[in-house]
């Protein structure tokens, strides 16, 4: 379940020099870790608020599915999930693509409250947020592809915390010890509609 947003992510190259705070992005709102962006793209938004506000993003069925949706939308590093009733459905996953754009998927010029976005690097990660409650390694896509060593700074992890409920579970992407990800589960409507919903082979 966690691993939704995660299982479409590049396992990226050789690490660049860690860059500097875009001051620009100082002034934009903070990610919130369980959130999203508060009145901007946030879990339970309406997917039509959130096409409102980004008129930009791509909508495409998750694998046929009438009750679950993947938004991109690119230009702002930002990917979801949205869940629920057809014509009724809301943001249960949000991916943020902090470090390092793929395909068409740009960088998100947001950081986190805690400062946390390009650049940052595990330990800034611990440092803001403290010990995670998890770390879990993320499989290369592609059965060919060589697998990292466990220990290896090049295999990517996932540093997982939890809402006080454990309802919601915020994951950030870690490889060659830079964040590249943060990714936020909404696990109830998430397995309701997803999890459970995909069509059997």
């Amino acid at each position: 379940m966690l691993l939704l947003l995660a299982l479409s992510l590049p396992v990226f190259g050789a690490p660049q020099p860690p860059g500097k705070k875009d001051k620009g992005a100082d002034t934009k709102p903070p990610i919130e870790l369980h959130v999203g962006i508060r009145d901007l793209v946030y879990i339970g938004q309406p997917l039509s608020d959130l096409i409102k506000r980004f008129p930009g993003a791509k909508v495409h069925p998750f694998s046929g599915q009438e009750d679950a949706v993947n938004v991109q939308i690119a230009e702002a590093g930002i990917s979801c999930i949205a869940v629920g009733n057809p014509g009724e459905l809301k943001v249960a996953s949000i991916g943020f693509n902090l470090d390092g754009a793929y395909d068409v998927m740009a960088e998100t010029p947001y950081r986190t409250g805690k400062g946390i976005g390009k650049g940052s690097t595990v330990n800034d990660l611990l440092e803001a947020y403290g010990q995670p409650f998890e770390v879990l390694g993320q499989e290369p896509r592609g059965a060919l592809r060589k697998r990292p060593a466990v220990e290896s700074p090049s295999a990517p992890k996932m540093y997982q915390y939890k809402s006080e409920d454990g309802g919601i579970k915020t994951f950030f992407l870690v490889q060659d010890h830079l964040v590249r990800r943060l990714v936020v589960n909404d696990l109830q409507p998430l397995d309701q509609h997803v999890v459970k919903g995909r069509p059997k082979k």
